[in-house]
């Protein structure tokens, strides 16, 4: 009777999931369980959840945005906390670039492969 109609909305859930996040910090914040966490060390999540978002929606020749975003909100993130420092993480942008490079190779040779069957 009614069609099966399926609207893809990851962006939705994300920033959905993002807001709840918040809320829980926060409120873990307020009431003391949390003191001092340092919330501002968290920013870069923003970055994150803006890559997560991208990433989630295909553009139309099937290909994806938003890595090079998480990417780096990683980086900072964990810049940010201490975690690992850019003085010993910055070679990781050579291997992104590498990583990149391949897949974009892989994504090519996979659309001439279903090129060819078709």
């Amino acid at each position: 009777m009614f069609p099966d109609r399926r609207v893809d909305n990851t962006g939705g859930l994300v920033v959905g999931l993002l807001v709840m996040s918040l809320g829980i910090g926060l409120l873990l914040d307020r009431t003391g369980i949390l003191v001092g966490f340092g919330w501002h060390n968290f920013w870069p999540c923003v970055l994150i959840a803006i890559g997560v978002v991208r990433l989630s929606i295909s553009r139309d020749d099937g290909r994806r945005d938003g890595g090079w975003m998480v990417f780096i909100g990683v980086l900072l993130l964990l810049n940010q906390t201490h975690v690992l420092r850019f003085q010993e993480s910055w070679p990781l942008f050579i291997v992104a670039v590498g990583v990149t490079m391949v897949w974009k190779e892989v994504f090519r040779r996979g659309s001439r492969v279903r090129e060819r069957v078709e």
